[in-house]
């Protein structure tokens, strides 16, 4: 597994794309519970983490020798 800016583009791994997208939606749940409880300061910096989550984790990419390995039948 790949880290770095110029793996933005790239696929990002299975794992890793599925805990981000839960992160988002605790934070987008959390963040909105919290805001419509009073408290919009705490709320929006809920709604920032689960976006900087989302963005770091597509950083991350395949290594690009484990996609390449096909198998040739005879």
């Amino acid at each position: 597994m790949k880290f770095g800016l110029g793996q933005y583009f790239k696929p990002t791994p299975k794992k890793i794309r599925t805990i981000a997208d839960s992160l988002v939606a605790a934070a987008t749940f959390g963040g909105s519970a919290i805001v419509l409880n009073g408290h919009p300061i705490v709320g929006t910096v809920v709604f920032i983490v689960g976006v900087v989550g989302k963005f770091i984790s597509n950083l991350f990419a395949e290594d690009e020798k484990k996609k390449s390995r096909v198998i040739k039948s005879k």
